[in-house]
This record gives structure tokens, sequence and C-alpha cells, in this order.
């Protein structure tokens, strides 16, 4: 049986991600003026990103190959460019079929709300 691939996306963007347990993930980006929008503070894109690095991975481990059918990152508040953005997304339902994914955004692993995360996915046995 074959693991789960490295995301090589999220490790060009500077994502680095971690597994905490089976459907559970944290991906991490500190961020810096590359990260800017017009109101010089991180651009949504940059939050989705590294939300989306957190459902991909909590979507493939050792035993499933998942497929993100939909993200959605309901934006609260801005980061301000400097901040570590810090995403953590767990499996909260899984069917015959899909899995369904929450999770946040915060600033620093303790620090303010500024996103929510749902996903969604079709899972398969992963096949060697």
């Amino acid at each position: 049986m074959s693991g789960p691939r490295a995301d090589a996306f999220a490790a060009l963007l500077g994502i680095e991600v971690h597994r905490r347990g089976p459907g559970h993930t944290v991906a991490v980006l500190h961020t810096d003026e590359r990260h800017a929008n017009p109101h010089n503070t991180v651009h949504g894109a940059v939050f989705y990103a590294v939300a989306g690095a957190a459902v991909a991975a909590a979507a493939n481990d050792d035993e499933n190959s998942g497929i993100i059918s939909s993200v959605l990152v309901e934006y609260l508040q801005p980061a301000v460019l400097g901040d570590q953005l810090y995403a953590e997304v767990a499996r909260e339902l899984t069917t015959g079929r899909e899995d369904i994914f929450t999770g946040t955004v915060r600033r620093g692993a303790e620090g303010d709300l500024l996103a929510w995360v749902r996903a969604r996915g079709t899972h398969r046995a992963r096949t060697s």
C-alpha cells in the first residue's frame, strides 16, 4: 500500500503541512510582503491556499485517496503581513462515499480566529 504523496504546490508556496491523526491536519504559512493584496493585508487567495493544503492532506492518508469537490473559506477578519496563518482541519463526518471537513484559520496556533473552513470530498480506498 502506498501512502499519500507530498503536496508540491503547498511546498512551493512555503506552506508546511503536519498530520495530527487520521483526517486531522494543520497547515502553516508565515506571511510576508509577497502575500499582500492592494490593501496591504494578506490576500484572500493565500488563506484559501493554506486552508486547501490542510483539507487535501486530511483527505489523503495511508488508507484513503480523497478528491476534494468543494472548499468554502468564510473570511472573518484580515491577517496582517508577518502573521502566521495556522489552518487546522478535521474530518467531521464520513458517509459511504464522502468526507466532510471543518476547520479554522487562526493567527498562529492560539491566535485570533480569521476564517472558518468547510470542505467536502469523495473518498476511495488507496490502492498500491
